[in-house]
């Protein structure tokens, strides 16, 4: 099944050529899930991508949607989502690709409803360019003929698969094919991280363009360690992912315990979506585990350091870049860091152990001047990744592809 919403004329204009009103070129964004609520990392990324292309021309999103999207209120979905001339969301249905051959979670992130919809209204009014949100969801670069093909990698889909779905090995196989067939067949790569470009560009001969992840720099507000007060250790991420699961359970198992004998009123917040049943089994003394919430900004700016210990995971972690415009001292892995110019001892402490993350947040207590120095250059790290510059970029590399076709 499918809906479709149209908020302004500008998609129900009848047949005009391929660039519509005013020279304008125009993008079908697919997405292997609704960009909205703000609450995942891979939301965040698509809605900010697909803001940059809409200050270039119109944007249309078809998006496999899950029923967890349209809890809360439909007016901030349709706020988030007024970039967009057009959009459609479809649930589950008859599955793409060839069973057996293709990855189960391509086929279902592109069910046959998504690509006729999306090919029906090519063929009706021409897009200029196909973006693909990860992957899986490539199968939509091949239902427009004669647009620029563009491929935004939030992660390396083989190794996501692999190492954090643990996913069996025919299925993960069928992913690193899949992905690799889909790198050649587009004319556009973009990855999150550089290592992750120059892996692509060892299989492809198209354009492989670093677009790393963002923050909202002017939606969190800076508090310096010093002005900070108490003793909460915070860590944000959806609380249902495998990574950021083990993360807590480690932080409220091994860290708080042995923070507390020095630091009795130390607390953690674990604060993030839909808390899988092992992270609510950790509130209790000591631990909070808010759920879903509206913004995380308010818990930020109320906590006295970030703690994030993941030890897992693909692509980077947008929590880290939020953490650092708030001002809060950051303390991590570093995994949990990877893609960003931090530095341990300049920007943030790496920690790996639970003595570790003790000692380290410990140090963020009492010496607070330090944390200072250090946040202010975090701070700088975030204020080079703005939303707007990163996505303006991506939209540039796309419209110079075009002008160039």
């Amino acid at each position: 099944m499918s809906s479709e919403f149209v908020p302004n004329a500008l998609s129900a204009a009848g047949p005009v050529g391929a660039r519509g009103r005013n020279d304008r070129p125009r993008f079908a964004v697919v997405a292997p899930y609704l960009p909205c609520p703000a609450d995942s990392g891979g939301r965040i990324r698509i809605a900010a991508l697909g803001r940059g292309l809409a200050r270039r021309g119109e944007v249309e999103l078809f998006a496999r949607a899950w029923p967890v999207e349209f809890l809360g209120s439909s007016s901030r979905r349709d706020e988030a989502l007024a970039h967009c001339a057009r959009w459609q969301t479809f649930s589950r249905d008859l599955p793409s690709g060839l069973p057996g051959w293709d990855p189960w979670r391509a086929r279902d992130a592109t069910p046959r409803v998504l690509l006729r919809a999306l090919r029906a209204r090519h063929d009706a009014r021409p897009f200029d360019a196909v973006v693909a949100c990860h992957a899986y969801a490539a199968a939509a670069l091949r239902c427009a003929p004669g647009a620029l093909l563009v491929l935004d990698e939030h992660n390396v889909e083989s190794r996501y698969a692999r190492d954090v779905l643990r996913a069996p090995l025919r299925e993960w196989g069928a992913m690193r094919r899949f992905e690799r067939a889909a790198w050649r067949g587009a004319d556009l790569v973009t990855c999150v991280r550089g290592d992750d470009v120059a892996l692509v560009r060892r299989h492809t001969r198209a354009a492989v363009a670093l677009v790393p992840n963002g923050v909202e720099l002017d939606a969190l507000a800076w508090r310096p360690p010093s002005r900070r007060e108490g003793r909460e250790v915070i860590f944000v991420g959806a609380m249902s992912h495998g990574p950021n699961v083990e993360a807590a359970v480690f932080l409220a198992r091994e860290v708080l315990p042995r923070l507390r004998v020095e630091h009795p009123d130390a607390r953690l917040l674990l604060c993030g979506r839909a808390p899988d049943a092992a992270v609510r089994a950790l509130a209790g003394e000591g631990v909070t585990v808010t759920g879903t919430v509206d913004r995380t900004a308010p818990f930020l700016d109320r906590a006295s350091v970030f703690a994030n210990a993941l030890r897992a995971g693909e692509g980077t972690s947008l929590k880290v870049l939020e953490a650092a415009a708030a001002g809060l001292p950051l303390v991590s892995t570093p995994e949990g860091a990877r893609g960003f110019e931090l530095r341990d001892g300049d920007s943030l402490l790496v920690a790996r152990s639970a003595d570790e993350f003790v000692r380290a947040i410990a140090s963020v207590w009492r010496d607070p001047e330090a944390a200072d120095a250090r946040a202010q250059r975090a701070r700088e790290v975030a204020s080079a990744h703005r939303w707007s510059h990163i996505a303006d970029d991506f939209a540039g590399r796309v419209c110079a592809l075009l002008g160039a076709a």
